[in-house]
C-alpha cells in the first residue's frame, strides 16, 4: 500500500484527461505525472532526507495536490499547518513535529518570519504564483531544475502524513497516519461516496484538513479532477460549480447555510451537481430540508469521521433521507459503518452497549492512525485493544444505524439531566429567522449547568431571546430549552468549518477549575 500507486494509476491509465484546475491554470495527469518526480527530486536536494517532516502552510491549488504525491514519492513526512490557526500554534506545529523544511503560498509569506523566530529552519521554499520572495527557493524552479527521481514512497505502516486536531484545550495533537490508512481510506471513499473517473470534485474543504486531503487522495486514485478552490467562499463556490460543470461537493454544513442564504444563491446553475458528501459536524434537520428543496438535482450523502480514522468511517446514504421503508427516522443517523471499518458503542469500561443505548463510538479497521505524534499517554488513552475511541457520544439502533447524540464532553447535565446540544440546535436551528446557532453549558448555581443558545440570525430577521426560548418549548421537553439566549453576527468557526464551542464556553467558565459544573 503506497500513496503513488493513486498517481502512477491515474497517469497510466487517464493520462489526457485532466488532473487539475486551479484558477485559469489547467494540468493534465500526464503533466502532473512528469512534474511530481521532479518536484521530489528537487525536495530531496534541498537536503531534505528519507523521513524527514516537510511542513507546508498554504490555501488549496494545484500545487498542493501535487506536493502530496511528491513528499510521498521522495518518502517524506508531510505535516500540513492550518491557515486558519494563529502563528504561535503554527510554530508549535513546526517545533513539535521537528520539521526539516517549510513549503508557504503567497498568502502566507509574510509569517516566515514570525514562523521561524527562535527556530531557524534551513529551506523555506515558495509555492505561490507571485514573485518569489528573497531568501526562499522557488517551487517551480525545483520543478524545473530537477532530473525526475525514481520512486521512493514508503508503504505499508510506514509514515505518511501528520496531520495536527484539537487544540481546543492544551497543545494540538500531531495524528500520524501512515500509507496503509490513506490507501484503505481512498478504496472506502471510493466504494461508499461513488468517485470514479468522470468525477469533477470541487475542494472547497482546507487540504490541511482530511476533510480535504482524503478525497484529494480517493480522487488522484479514481482519476477524476480536481478543482481547487483557494479556500470556501460562497460566491466561488457558485462560480466554479457553473463554469466547470463540477459534479461532486463536500461542505461543512455550515457552508452550505452560507450558500442557501447568500442573496445571490438564485443567480448561478447549480444543477450539474449530482452528489454532496456533508459531514465534520452535524446537519441541522431544517438546513437539509432547505437543502433538499433548493437543490432537487442534488443526491446529499453524509459521512462521519475524524482525523484519527483518516476520515470517513459511517456514511448514510440518499435513500435513508426520505421517508421510506424504515421512515424519515432514519435521516437522523450518521449513517452506518463503511467498508471496512467495525463499528461499536461502548460503555466507560469499552463494554458494548445494548442497541438504543447512548455510549462511545469505537471504530476499527485499516483506516485508525498509528497513533499521537510523540504523545504515548494520549495514544494509549483512546487507542485501547485494537480501538480508537472517538469521544463521540451515540447509539446504534437494531440496523447498524450509528446516531450522534453529542461529543462525550459536550453533553449538558443540568438538574441530573442530561442534554444533548444537537437535540437543542436543531430545535433552536427550526426558528424561521435563526441563520447559525450553537448550544453550550454554562455554570448555574441552582442547576449545575444550564442550556445557552449562541445565535446568529438571518440577513434583515429579528427575535428576541424570550421567542426562541418559547419557539423550543413547541419541539423539545422544558428542561431541554435554553436559559439563555445570546446574539451574535457570527459564530467563531475552526478551521473545518466547525462552530468553535469552546470559544463560546471560554468566558463563561473562566476561573473555574473544571469545565463542568
Amino acid at each position: 500500500m503506497q500513496l503513488t500507486q493513486a498517481l502512477t494509476r491515474a497517469v497510466q491509465t487517464r493520462h489526457a484527461h485532466t488532473a487539475t484546475i486551479y484558477q485559469n491554470r489547467k494540468r493534465s495527469w500526464k503533466q502532473v505525472g512528469e512534474r511530481v518526480p521532479r518536484l521530489a527530486a528537487g525536495l530531496r536536494g534541498l537536503g531534505l532526507k528519507r523521513g524527514d517532516r516537510l511542513a507546508v502552510l498554504a490555501l488549496n491549488s494545484d500545487n498542493y495536490i501535487e506536493l502530496f504525491f511528491a513528499a510521498a514519492w521522495a518518502d517524506l513526512v508531510l505535516v500540513p499547518l492550518n491557515t486558519r490557526w494563529a502563528v504561535p500554534e503554527n510554530v508549535y506545529t513546526l517545533r513539535d513535529a521537528e520539521c526539516s523544511a517549510l513549503m508557504v503560498d503567497d498568502a502566507f509569506a509574510a509569517q516566515v518570519p514570525q514562523l521561524l523566530a527562535g527556530h531557524p529552519m534551513p529551506q523555506v521554499v515558495h509555492m505561490g504564483d507571485g514573485a518569489t520572495p528573497v531568501g526562499l527557493r522557488s517551487y517551480e524552479a525545483l520543478v524545473a531544475d530537477s532530473k525526475p527521481m525514481a520512486d521512493e514512497c514508503g508503504s505499508g505502516d510506514e509514515l505518511c502524513g501528520i496531520y495536527y486536531t484539537g487544540g481546543t484545550t492544551g497543545h494540538p495533537k500531531g495524528v500520524m497516519l501512515s500509507h496503509a490508512n490513506f490507501t484503505a481510506a481512498s478504496i472506502n471513499w471510493i466504494a461508499t461516496l461513488h468517485f470514479d473517473e468522470d468525477t469533477v470534485y470541487m475542494h472547497s474543504a482546507g487540504l490541511f484538513h482530511l476533510a480535504g486531503a482524503s478525497p484529494a487522495f480517493a480522487l488522484t486514485m479514481a482519476g477524476g479532477t480536481h478543482v481547487c478552490l483557494p479556500k470556501f467562499d460562497a460566491m466561488l463556490a457558485f462560480e466554479a460549480i457553473q463554469e466547470h460543470r463540477i459534479n461532486y461537493c463536500l461542505f461543512v454544513p455550515t457552508m452550505i447555510n452560507m450558500m442557501l442564504n447568500h442573496p445571490d444563491f438564485d443567480r448561478y446553475d447549480l444543477t450539474s451537481v449530482r452528489y454532496c458528501e456533508y459531514g465534520a459536524s452535524p446537519m441541522p434537520d431544517a438546513v437539509l430540508e432547505a437543502a433538499i428543496r433548493k437543490l432537487p438535482s442534488w443526491v446529499f450523502i453524509q459521512g462521519y469521521g475524524m482525523t484519527e480514522t483518516a476520515a470517513l468511517t459511517v456514511s448514510l446514504p440518499w435513500k435513508y433521507h426520505f421517508d421510506g421503508e424504515h421512515g424519515k427516522a432514519k435521516r437522523q443517523a450518521a449513517g452506518r459503518a463503511a467498508y471496512g471499518v467495525d463499528v461499536k458503542i461502548v460503555d466507560a469500561d469499552g463494554q458494548e452497549v445494548p442497541r438504543g443505548t447512548p455510549g462511545e463510538i469505537a471504530v476499527r479497521g485499516a483506516q485508525v492512525m498509528l497513533g499521537y505524534w510523540k504523545k504515548p499517554e494520549a495514544t494509549a488513552a483512546v487507542l485501547r485493544n485494537g480501538w480508537m475511541h472517538t469521544g463521540d457520544g451515540a447509539f446504534m439502533d437494531e440496523d447498524g444505524f450509528v446516531y450522534i447524540v453529542d461529543r462525550v464532553k459536550d453533553m449538558i447535565i443540568s438538574g441530573g439531566e442530561n442534554i444533548y446540544s444537537r437535540e437543542v440546535e436543531n430545535a433552536v436551528h427550526a426558528h424561521p429567522a435563526v441563520r447559525e446557532c450553537a448550544v453550550i453549558g454554562v455554570p448555574d448555581e441552582k442547576w449545575g449547568e444550564a442550556v445557552m443558545a449562541v445565535v446568529s440570525l438571518k440577513d434583515g430577521r429579528t427575535a428576541t431571546p424570550a421567542e426562541i426560548i418559547e419557539h423550543c418549548r413547541t419541539l423539545i421537553a422544558g428542561y431541554k430549552c435554553p436559559r439563555h439566549v445570546e446574539f451574535r453576527d457570527a459564530l467563531p468557526l475552526s478551521g473545518a468549518g466547525k462552530i468553535m464551542k469552546n470559544v463560546l464556553r471560554e468566558p463563561y467558565w473562566e476561573g473555574k477549575k473544571r469545565s463542568v459544573n
